[in-house]
């Protein structure tokens, strides 16, 4: 059933997940990764602590939020939370309004014991994806959302032990860029060298013209 689920939430079954949340009886762990305008990455972990038997205090979620997302570019891979310039920890009494899970209004007027981590990352890679350990004993419900593009639809996926996120692109044109800036540099670097060469012809040329 998980894996039929985490297939539908991948190809934007958005719509199953209220069911989902219902049937796990929050435990699972509401993952929201935010891509801001100015290109920086702010993750925002999120566990009910009177539904969640592993995380009931912020000491619980520190402990558990050390490893669980693993941020992968493609060569290394390394924790999330120590890649992040800065990381806070606090708690929340309301369910996130903008979060596509079909909470009702008497959902969203009730009140929790959240506990929640930010982390927050100024550079990344240009092109990456987020991780969930192997063996790890979480449950997560990943919401991607692009600042950069308000009217878009957000993206959701479940990650199980052993999963990871779709691409996540927070620069696509970044080494494009670099591969022009090299090959402007280098195309500069030969015509400097052609008008050098035809500037020595030239001065041969004439110098062989003024001397019999």
């Amino acid at each position: 059933m998980i894996s039929g689920l985490r297939q539908l939430c991948l190809l934007g079954g958005a719509l199953l997940l209220p069911l989902f949340v219902s049937a796990h009886n929050g435990e699972w762990l509401l993952v929201k990764c935010t891509i801001e305008v100015d290109q920086s990455v702010t993750v925002r972990i999120t566990a009910d602590a009177e539904l969640n038997p592993r995380i009931q205090t912020e000491a619980d979620l520190r402990r558990e939020s050390k490893g669980l997302l693993l941020l992968h570019d493609g060569q290394t891979t390394r924790d999330f939370l120590t890649f992040a310039d800065q990381v806070n920890y606090g708690t929340d009494d309301r369910l996130d309004p903008a979060a596509p899970l079909g909470h009702t209004p008497e959902e969203l007027a009730k009140r929790y014991t959240l506990m929640k981590c930010t982390a927050r990352a100024r550079l990344t890679p240009a092109k990456f994806t987020l991780q969930l350990p192997e063996g790890s004993p979480h449950t997560l419900i990943l919401w991607l959302l692009d600042e950069r593009l308000p009217l878009a639809q957000p993206r959701w996926v479940m990650l199980i032990g052993g999963d990871e996120s779709p691409l996540i692109e927070v620069n696509p044109q970044q080494e494009r860029s670099w591969w022009r800036r090299r090959r402007y540099a280098w195309v500069s670097n030969l015509g400097i060298l052609l008008l050098i060469g035809l500037s020595l012809v030239i001065c041969r040329w004439l110098v062989r013209k003024m001397i019999p």
